[in-house]
């Protein structure tokens, strides 16, 4: 199936790593240079109580050109500055034409700090 991807995300691949004092930190680098086309389309979105605080879980499918280099269990897709943990890869069978990424909301996003730029 084919989509029109006529949104601009960043993939970003979650590092840990130590500040300029020592202490551990988590910062997010892309893993590409400039914003890949997408198709971006909202799945769900559902609200439950946890903890006394209602939490909103919105699940997003993106579709993005074939790429090699994606672990569901660190890599986000960032829209609209607004992050979204991969949840699962839908490779299609194999073919190396499309991904579906399935994602998740982040309930925290990320601090400006934790924001890395590309670097080769």
């Amino acid at each position: 199936m084919r989509y029109l991807k006529d949104k601009k995300v960043i993939l970003y691949k979650k590092e840990s790593g130590k500040d300029s004092a020592g202490f551990a930190t988590t910062v997010y680098k892309p893993i590409h240079e400039g914003r890949l086309w997408a198709y971006m389309r909202q799945l769900s979105a559902s609200q439950f109580y946890a903890s006394a605080a209602l939490q909103t879980k919105e699940e997003t499918l993106f579709a993005v050109n074939w790429r090699d280099d994606l672990n569901p269990a660190n890599c986000f897709v960032s829209y609209k500055d607004i992050f979204y943990n991969i949840t699962r890869i839908d490779t299609y069978e194999g073919y190396k034409d499309d991904l579906k990424l399935y994602g998740a909301k982040l309930a925290s996003q990320p601090k400006p700090g934790e924001i890395m730029e590309y670097k080769k």
